[in-house]
């Protein structure tokens, strides 16, 4: 459906995507799973239907290593990154409010007068 939807142009405002389980790396490695996303995201990013202005592209994993607790890695990529913050680092400890804001704030929308009012956003 999201193909169709690329296609012919009317891909949604708002869309969380999740991959299969190999491709997410659950039942396969972090190497196979990143193949699948660079194979997969960087043909978006360079297609002007689908990076069009406000463009955020949230690649995240649900869970990290036991050995880290609650740490896992993310990467923002789309016209949505200031320019001053591509390929930067950030080594504050986020969570799924501060996911929520950066949505807000991307959108231009209101908070939900939860956790989100006093979460920072990404960027």
């Amino acid at each position: 459906m999201f193909e169709k939807d690329l296609a012919s142009n009317k891909v949604p405002q708002w869309m969380f995507l999740t991959p299969n389980m190999d491709n997410s790396g659950h039942d396969t490695s972090v190497a196979y799973a990143g193949r699948w996303a660079r194979n997969f995201i960087t043909p978006l990013l360079a297609d002007s239907k689908f990076n069009i202005p406000r463009t955020l592209v949230m690649l995240t994993f649900d869970e990290g290593s036991y050995s880290r607790n609650n740490q896992v890695y993310a990467v923002l990529l789309g016209s949505a990154v200031p320019t001053n913050k591509r390929g930067t680092t950030n080594g504050t400890a986020y969570g799924h409010y501060n996911v929520l804001k950066t949505v807000e704030v991307n959108r231009g929308l209101g908070n939900l007068g939860q956790k989100d009012v006093g979460a920072n956003a990404f960027f």
